[in-house]
């Protein structure tokens, strides 16, 4: 839906179209709910980094627990997979996993052909910088042109691109991955936002405080019990 001046409103917002953002986006989709997935670049959806594997003794159950809730990682790896192991092998089977090397061109694209596809899923290509508040919550997204995407709820699945930094030797440099940018703007908004609402949430609490301070004694904080009373078999500060 699109307002007379230009703001379009989602139930969702998902930012970044890693596999976490991927299967966000279409979990919520399916789901029913109007989603929009931004993402800083359209070929670079469902993208492997690094060691293309999926699997493995610790993240196998995840890939497990995602193919039984209806995701896309398992249906992928297996049309995208190149080389199949079962690692431990010799050992017993509690400790035996699969683990699949994958074609990362192959896996990108059969990802971004089934996002593409997905009724109720809008993907839009743009870099998030800034949240938008409403009443001290999160109300929407503004990316960096200014363009505002209002949500009743927003997933922020940026990976490792949040104030990314590279090493190499004893040079770094700012990237999300090697050759992408790394999402500043969003970092620094969500430090802010953060602090505005902790800053918020002092003043409550220091309201509140100094309203019943007088009334109630101090308690401790491991039993809640007020502290001095003869009840209290540990005194906790």
């Amino acid at each position: 839906m699109v307002s007379l001046s230009g703001m379009q409103f989602f139930d969702v917002v998902v930012i970044g179209a890693g596999h976490a953002g991927c299967e966000a986006a279409l979990a919520s989709a399916r789901m029913g709910c109007r989603t929009l997935l931004l993402t800083m670049n359209l070929d670079a959806i469902g993208q492997m980094s690094c060691n293309p594997a999926v699997g493995g003794t610790a993240k196998g159950h995840l890939v497990r627990e995602i193919d039984a809730l209806g995701g896309e990682m398992g249906r992928n790896t297996d049309g995208a997979a190149i080389q199949f192991k079962t690692l431990n092998a010799s050992r017993g089977p509690a400790v035996r996993a699969s683990r699949a090397q994958c074609d990362r061109a192959r896996y990108r694209g059969a990802m971004k052909r089934t996002i593409e596809c997905q009724p109720n899923l809008e993907v839009r290509q743009g870099q998030a910088a800034r949240f938008v508040l409403d009443a001290g919550r999160v109300a929407g997204v503004e990316d960096q042109i200014g363009v505002r995407s209002w949500a009743r709820a927003v997933v922020v699945t940026t990976g490792t691109f949040l104030r990314g930094l590279i090493h190499v030797g004893l040079a770094r440099h700012s990237a999300g991955r090697a050759g992408e940018f790394a999402s500043v703007d969003l970092s620094n908004a969500g430090g802010s936002s953060l602090a505005r609402r902790r800053a918020c949430d002092a003043r409550r609490s220091t309201t509140r405080g100094s309203r019943s301070s007088a009334a109630m004694p101090s308690r401790g904080r491991f039993t809640g019990r007020p502290l001095g009373s003869s009840s209290n078999k540990f005194r906790v500060t």
